[in-house]
This record gives structure tokens, C-alpha cells and sequence, in this order.
């Protein structure tokens, strides 16, 4: 089963509360990349069911940066909420994992969770990720906003996989 990546967020911005870290907005993105990429990489399909985008400091879920656009650089104190059309208002977006899914994100949260917020945008771009295909060797044909694929992340994570399982 994928998910809507606010419920991911608003998972691990109550992990890192529970540890007593702080999420930066470039953070969670980041982390939230990282847990897809790897989910696909080992489960074969997509954990998160929005779209990936590239944009310049690397991969976003635009609904989870609309969730927290407001706080900027700050370290993020809310959680994502959505819309509800029929009560016209905003909610905070619940999530429910099973028990594996739950350890699965701790585990990535675990990897990644504590490395600075452009660390882990520098990991975004090595070359050869989902990201530099498309922002850098696009014959400057880039647009913010272009799509990643579920294909690309997968492909591009497996080799890291395959990487790490050599040394």
C-alpha cells in the first residue's frame, strides 16, 4: 500500500518530537525520499503515492512542502494537515502503519534523520541520482516542477544497494 507523504511526515516529525529532534522542511523531504527510494528498492513498489518533483535543492512532494512553506528554515512545530471540501477546513492528516511499516521508517529515520538538512540535499544530488538526470543532463530543458519516476528512484537505489552490499 503507498501513502499520501503527509502521513509519512507527520510520522516522522512525531518520531524525531519523540527523540527530541527537530525537522527542518528540507529535511523531511529529504527523509521521506530516502524511505521511498529504499522501499522500492526492497518491496519493489512505491511507498509514497505522490509524485516526486525536481526541484533545486533536490527531490519534493509539492503537498508536503505546501503543508509547511510558511516556516521556511524554521524547525517545523505543526503537522501536515489536508483540506476537507465538505466541512471547509483543514485537519491534520492522521497516518496508521502496520507494525513492519513503522519499523521500516524508523529505520530510514535512523540512517538519515540525523544529518543536516543539506547534507542530505547533497545526497540528493550525487551524480547519477533520479535528480541530476533530469535537473542536470536535461540539455538545460529543466523546469522546476519536472517529475521523478517511481522507475528511476528504484533503478538509481537498487545500485546504491548493490554498492553497499559489495563492500
Amino acid at each position: 500500500m503507498s501513502y499520501d507523504a503527509r502521513e509519512i511526515a507527520n510520522f516522522y516529525l512525531d518520531h524525531a518530537d519523540s527523540r527530541g529532534m527537530q525537522m527542518t522542511i528540507m529535511s523531511l523531504l529529504k527523509v521521506i525520499y530516502f524511505a521511498h527510494g529504499w522501499h522500492l528498492a526492497r518491496y519493489g513498489k512505491p511507498l509514497v503515492k505522490n509524485r516526486f518533483e525536481a526541484w533545486q535543492h533536490g527531490p519534493v512532494v509539492r503537498a508536503v512542502y505546501e503543508s509547511f512553506k510558511e516556516v521556511g528554515k524554521s524547525p517545523i512545530r505543526e503537522r501536515a494537515t489536508r483540506f476537507d471540501p465538505l466541512t471547509a477546513t483543514h485537519s491534520a492528516v492522521n497516518y496508521e502503519f502496520t507494525p513492519e511499516e513503522g519499523s521500516f521508517l524508523r529505520e530510514i529515520f535512523d540512517a538519515y534523520g540525523h544529518l543536516h538538512a543539506f547534507r542530505l540535499s547533497d545526497l540528493t544530488h550525487e551524480p547519477g541520482s533520479p535528480w541530476d538526470h533530469l535537473w542536470n543532463e536535461t540539455s538545460g530543458l529543466t523546469h522546476p516542477g519536472m517529475r521523478i519516476s517511481d522507475e528511476s528512484i528504484r533503478n538509481h537505489f537498487m545500485r546504491r544497494h548493490h554498492l553497499q552490499a559489495e563492500h
